[in-house]
């Protein structure tokens, strides 16, 4: 399609046109009889205009301008349009959406302003998207619907109303069955529809608005859903506005009145019966046996008619006086509604309901807690069989024991993260509910907090009992411990709820786990308060964690066993090692630590004492009132957040009047184009062109013949026939579409023909001029175009195009190829677009209708012989969808090629493209042939298709056996059966063994140019992909840098600050790493692209793994350099290893670069594979040798010590670091030799060779050279070393590396060549 972006001024009037009446009492307002015995509601709305600022524009432009129009009680008014003609911001303005824009105009009910109160009592919105309770029944969310709209009804009353809505929309069947969701099977999605709208009938409004109740349904679902809203808007007396995208014409006869939109003004707003005499009375008469709609929404829609003829349209309703087309009149407003008649249960009615249902979501949601409980108990219990030797009471597994209390306390607040996924889609849906007037949101939230509090306790259990268990920890401080365990759940859960309200989940999710590692940070374990400078050092003393672990630590040290290993003293004393004892009053001496620098005491207050030196959070009280206190004050805060952001967004946002319109204002608007016509569109006059004759050379017969597929059954059960006996032929230059209701067959049979590994096992036979096909032949014969768009978000159109072209025809030089993709961009309508990015989730780019044809442009560079394509018009208007059809139609004559695709609804427009027709149901052939032959067909067996209407919804319709019966579709398909027409197909030959026909396309590049093209592709990828690499060299270096700050006392070289240094440098080590994850997200999308590119022939599967990595190596290189610039800046480490650090950090990037890789392409829901990264992640923070020594894990945990690639990170890492450096506060001295302290005492130098005058506890006294404190640390963490390992290191990260790009290669290659090849049809179970 051509463009029409160009942008102009105008100064439009809001006045109205000549001969509109102005608005007054006695207005003759547009209406049809109301039903008897109901109070008359007019919703009514005038001068209505949305304006939005549009960046680097002075002015804004109007998506709506003087719209006018209403509806009455026991009425549907449907709001059709084309794509962006201003449909949902019309809903928006009148369900009062804080959309954006600046809404201005009237919106009156009986005359009375439209207000938020007044919405919140009498209105109800049925949004496109159903917000239902997963967990949930049919019936139940009814029933507490019911509890909550209708309080003076009761329990017996309640159940009949429900029983009776039930009835109305057709769901009693399935009145017992969830909602669902991704994770829990439960209702379709018509079932869906259905539940919403009887949601919305529970309230009893006196109007509702709905938009796009059909979406995503058959034809015949479509008019059982109209059909059901007339008849509620008459017998409840309800006025009905909805959207409509692409009303079928049997839903089109249902409406009572219509309002088009194009270009945000009116085309028409009348009577829908009366809709053709008007366009006729504007010399735009519909053509015979056309759904009006249809034909209207062509008319009107400026991307396949010129925009003066559009335009021309608009201005002839404007001339005219603003009432409805056709609509018999009424003088007066119905009288002003008394809204004190609408009240809903009482507040502390609402609390117990939804206290109610919240339970039932508790027990029921595994997402909510059961996940959480068993992640919890697990967790703990893993990391007690792994630090199971802390049950030895020695000063060696004091420290290992500390942080296994920490990690056990700290880890299970980590899966809190799952609450917020759950809070968010729970935030959807009492987010409508609020808005619908159901309940006071701060009812639900308390309904929720009443039934965290036991959950936190329950939480707290399945934690503490392993930790206890295989800690072996005095039982005496499992009360108090439980208490701070469960009050800390508490703040985080409400952090995590109060995220939920984030309009994207992912921003939810992100924000808790910033939040969640600060608090690990900051909690007193891996920073000195003290040493924090301000305002960071806030964060020490608001964040929770470090009031949790102060009282945590004191409540179990407190009461624990005695330690061996300690020696009592008095203080100044000469020790016989060497050395003097120190005010702590006890030594330890061993072989394995002659310094003493791993001794803490005997009792839990000494050992707390000592710990305290390093952790100076940790003291030998408890302060449990205090830090409780500053605990539950978080949570308070958070929750505080969350009822203020739900009320703000729901009350005082969730609401937008419009403002008085002005007399004038200036706006952007569309340029005038009298010549710019769509080269694309088709008419439904045009025939379709002769076939290419079967005699020519370059010809090609595509087949398939008895095509079945068995599904296998449950235990017990047989096979399920899905497809039974499927056979057409289709010619060079024709169009097979495949027709059918839901469920008929049509994607089985489509992954049946384009070789797709599928859930069963296909039968049948498919040829290719002839000869037996095979993946291969597919390969180098056909494309498939599937229903998603597989394309580069960062990539424009020709730069598709040009790598299409260089892999598929690399014979091609610089001007054919230029040339090829120049005559290729016009044939579908790019050119205008040529330069616009394709878009994705991140940013805008190209329109559906535009991403389908580039897919499909995409497709054709490899000159298939037969193109396969699913629902190629999904998601697009009748004009753009009629323009895809017309291309694929002078593509199949122009390349020779045969086309089949599927089509879910299509118009009477694009029915007309099509050449043959397959029409399946029940997995069985309804008719098979000619397209003009179809109607004859179905006469001719007495099922004649209706006359004026499209025959492609008459024929759907009647195959349908929601439409008619299942005995009466049953009969149509077993007269095809044994009709003539189906014999002759099942008397084509089966196909012959032999050498296919010669690709068209010639050779395709070699092996190494591909890979060059892969390459060259992917280092422009990665200069504008945010998720790949630009991304995170923006964002990593200051994370870093703002660690530094957090540890910049520790650019001090002392001895307090080694243990201080060792925590910075773990964070600069794990946190980039982390970061990985962005490569899990980006390549997850990626990877669809890459598998299609693949299966359709376009490169190989290493070549493309192999390009990654040519540019995974030099990018990840400059993002360590980056990173290591501010840690070494900031940080103050010596610059003398700068280098070989950068090279570990390179390294060790890739490793996890590879493992995100690999978990995008093993996981299709990203999600999965985000999960399963960060468990990898945290695991091997556990396992880097920092928190315990491999050597104390038992056996086959042990192994995860060696495999986790920290820990070889963290030994080279650390020798880097802490090698060139000196330590103050340490004296180096001769073992043996006598040494004077600072206050005189004499003693003799220990066999270290250093010592440390003036401290308080042998503990922290690490060594003056970085040789010494090496191996002083060694003793408590076994990854660091003083001899240099960075070689071997380096080694087993490399090799990690490769054998996770070696399992990416794999799983890529099986997801690529994956295929089901049909078998003979003797092997498929018969028929039942």
């Amino acid at each position: 399609a051509r463009s029409y972006l160009t942008r102009t001024s105008r100064q439009v009037s809001s006045h109205r046109p000549q001969g509109y009446l102005p608005r007054n009492l006695n207005r003759r307002p547009v209406t049809m009889a109301t039903m008897d015995g109901g109070e008359k509601v007019r919703l009514s709305f005038e001068r209505l205009h949305y304006t939005v600022n549009v960046k680097g524009s002075g002015l804004p432009k109007a998506l709506l301008q003087n719209i006018n129009g209403d509806v009455t009680s026991g009425h549907v008014l449907a709001i059709l349009g084309p794509s962006g003609a201003g449909k949902t911001t019309l809903l928006n303005a009148l369900t009062l959406q804080q959309a954006g824009g600046s809404p201005s105009g009237y919106i009156r009910v009986n005359g009375e302003p439209l207000t938020t109160d007044m919405y919140d009592r009498v209105c109800a919105y049925v949004e496109q998207f159903d917000t239902l309770w997963a967990s949930l029944t049919a019936r139940e969310h009814l029933e507490y619907a019911m509890a909550l709209h209708r309080g003076d009804l009761d329990v017996t009353q309640r159940a009949a109303e429900v029983d009776k809505l039930l009835h109305s929309v057709g769901l009693e069947e399935f009145q017992h069955t969830r909602a669902g969701s991704e994770i829990i099977r439960g209702l379709s999605s018509g079932n869906k529809r259905r539940l919403s709208v009887a949601l919305a009938l529970v309230k009893r409004p006196k109007i509702l608005f709905l938009d796009e109740p059909t979406s995503g349904v058959d034809s015949a679902s479509a008019v059982r859903m109209m059909t059901f809203l007339k008849n509620v808007a008459r017998e409840q007396n309800i006025a009905v506005a909805c959207t409509i995208h692409q009303p079928p014409a049997s839903v089109f006869a249902g409406f009572d009145n219509v309002m088009v939109l194009s270009m945000g003004r009116v085309a028409y707003f009348g009577k829908a019966a009366k809709m053709a005499a008007y366009l006729t009375g504007i010399n735009n008469a519909p053509t015979a046996d056309t759904n009006p709609a249809e034909f209207i929404l062509d008319l009107v829609n400026k991307d396949f008619t010129s925009t003066a003829s559009v335009k021309a349209v608009l201005d002839k309703w404007s001339e005219g006086t603003g009432e409805a087309y056709g609509c018999d009149m009424e003088k007066g407003d119905g009288k002003p509604l008394a809204l004190a008649d609408f009240q809903r249960a009482p507040f502390a009615k609402q609390l117990t309901v939804l206290t109610d249902r919240s339970v039932v979501v508790a027990r029921r949601e595994p997402l909510a807690y059961l996940v959480r409980l068993v992640a919890n108990f697990n967790a703990t219990l893993f990391f007690g069989i792994i630090y199971i030797e802390t049950r030895d009471k020695v000063q060696a597994q004091i420290n290992p024991r500390t942080f296994f209390l920490m990690f056990c306390v700290g880890i299970p607040m980590q899966f809190i993260l799952v609450s917020n996924f759950i809070y968010h889609y729970q935030w959807l849906s009492l987010k409508k509910e609020v808005k619908d007037g159901m309940y006071h949101p701060a009812a639900n939230a308390i309904a929720s907090w009443i039934v965290q509090i036991p959950m936190m306790f329950i939480l707290a259990l399945s934690s503490l009992i392993p930790m206890f268990a295989l800690g072996d920890l005095n039982w005496d401080s499992f009360g108090i411990v439980l208490v701070l365990y469960a009050v800390t759940f508490w703040a985080f859960e409400g952090l995590a709820q109060a995220f939920s309200t984030f309009p994207n989940v992912i921003y939810g999710l992100f924000m808790f786990l910033n939040i969640y590692f600060m608090a690990f940070l900051f909690c007193g374990m891996f920073v000195d308060p003290e040493d924090v400078v301000w305002p960071i050092r806030m964060f020490c003393y608001f964040l929770p964690l470090g009031w949790t672990l102060q009282s945590y630590m004191y409540g179990l040290w407190h009461h624990i066993g005695n330690h061996k290993g300690v020696t009592y003293c008095t203080p100044g004393d000469a020790l016989p090692q060497g050395g003097v004892c120190t005010a702590q009053g006890f030594y330890c001496y061993s072989e394995e630590d002659p310094s003493g620098a791993v001794c803490y005491g005997e009792t839990g207050d000494q050992i707390l004492e000592s710990l305290s030196v390093q952790f100076t959070i940790f003291e030998a009280k408890g302060h449990y009132a205090r830090n409780i206190g500053f605990i539950i004050a978080f949570g308070s805060l958070c929750r505080i957040g969350y009822i203020t952001a739900v009320y703000v967004l729901t009350k005082m946002y969730g609401g937008q009047t419009p403002a008085e319109p002005s007399e004038s204002y200036e706006i952007t608007v569309d340029a005038e184009d009298e010549d710019d016509k769509n080269s694309l569109a088709v008419s439904v006059a045009d025939a379709p062109p002769a076939p290419i004759s079967k005699d020519d050379p370059d010809g090609t017969t595509f087949c398939f013949k008895d095509i079945s597929y068995s599904i296998p059954g449950k235990k017990g059960e047989g096979d399920k026939r899905v497809l039974t006996d499927v056979s057409a032929t289709v010619h060079a230059g024709e169009v097979l579409a495949i027709v059918g209701p839901s469920g008929a067959g049509k994607t089985i049979l489509l992954d049946t023909l384009t070789y797709s590994k599928g859930p069963g096992a296909p039968a049948g036979d498919i040829t290719l001029d002839g000869h037996k096909m095979s993946r291969s032949v597919f390969v180098e014969q056909a494309i498939y175009v599937p229903r998603e768009d597989n394309l580069w978000p960062t990539m424009n159109p020709r730069q598709h195009l040009e790598f299409a072209f260089k892999n598929f025809r690399p014979e091609l030089d610089a001007d054919s190829l230029k040339a090829e993709v120049d005559e290729l961009l016009s044939v579908t309508g790019l050119t205008s677009c040529q330069d616009t990015r394709a878009g994705g989730f991140l940013f805008k780019g190209l329109s559906g209708g535009q991403r389908r044809r580039l897919s499909l442009a995409v497709a054709l560079v490899k000159r298939p012989r037969v193109i396969i394509l699913d629902e190629p018009t999904s998601g697009l208007d009748s004009a753009a969808a009629a323009a895809i059809v017309t291309l694929l139609d002078n593509i199949a004559q122009k390349c020779k090629a045969a086309v089949i695709c599927t089509i879910h609804q299509p118009s009477a427009l694009v029915f007309a493209g099509f050449h043959k027709v397959l029409v399946l149901s029940e997995g069985r052939v309804a008719f098979c042939g000619e397209r003009a032959a179809m109607a004859p067909y179905f006469a001719s067996v007495g099922s004649e298709l209706s006359h004026d209407a499209n025959p492609a919804e008459a024929v759907l319709d009647l195959v349908s056996k929601d439409a008619t019966s299942e005995e009466a579709v049953k009969a149509i398909l077993d007269k095809w059966e044994d009709s003539k027409d189906s014999k002759n197909l099942a008397l084509m030959s089966s196909g012959v063994e032999g050498k296919a026909p010669p690709s068209r396309r010639g050779a395709a590049a070699g092996a190494v140019a591909s890979t060059f093209h892969v390459f060259k592709r992917q280092v422009a990828l990665s200069l504008v992909d945010p998720l790949q690499y630009i991304g995170r060299m923006a964002a990593v270096p200051p994370i870093v840098a703002f660690f530094g700050l957090v540890y910049l006392a520790s650019r001090e070289t002392n001895q307090k600050q080694v243990p201080f240094r060792l925590f910075y440098l773990w964070w600069v080590l794990a946190l980039p790493a982390c970061m990985s994850i962005s490569t899990l997200i980006g390549s997850n999308m990626d990877n669809r692209s890459v598998v299609y590119e693949i299966r359709a022939g376009m490169y190989k599967a290493w070549s493309y793994a192999m390009s990654t990595t040519l540019v995974q190596i030099p990018a990840l290189f400059i993002l360590a350099v980056g990173i290591n610039i501010a840690a070494f800046a900031v940080g103050g480490w010596p610059w003398d290893n700068f280098l070989t650090f950068s090279v570990t950090i390179t390294c060790t990037l890739m490793v996890f670069d590879n493992l995100a890789q690999l978990l995008a392409v093993a996981f299709v829901n990203p999600v999965i594979g985000m999960l399963a990264f960060l468990g990898v992640w945290s695991s091997s923070i556990v396992f880097c040798g920092l928190v315990f020594r491999g050597e104390d894990v038992v056996w086959p945990f042990r192994l995860f010590y060696y495999v986790m690639p920290l820990k070889w990170t963290f030994g080279s890492a650390g020798y880097d670091l802490f090698m060139p450096s000196t330590f103050s506060g340490a004296e180096i001295c001769v073992p043996g030799a006598t040494i004077t302290y600072a206050d005189s005492t004499v003693s003799t130098c220990s066999p270290v060779g250093y010592y440390c005058d003036g401290m308080t506890s042998s503990f922290g006294c690490w060594g003056r050279t970085g040789t010494q404190v090496l191996d002083t640390l060694k003793m408590s963490y076994e990854s660091l070393s003083s001899t240099d390992y960075r070689g071997r290191d380096l080694g087993v990260l490399l090799a990690m590396t490769a054998a996770l790009k070696l399992g990416y290669i794999f799983i890529l290659m099986k997801k690529v060549s994956a295929t089901d090849s049909p078998q003979k049809p003797a092997k498929v179970a018969p028929r039942k």
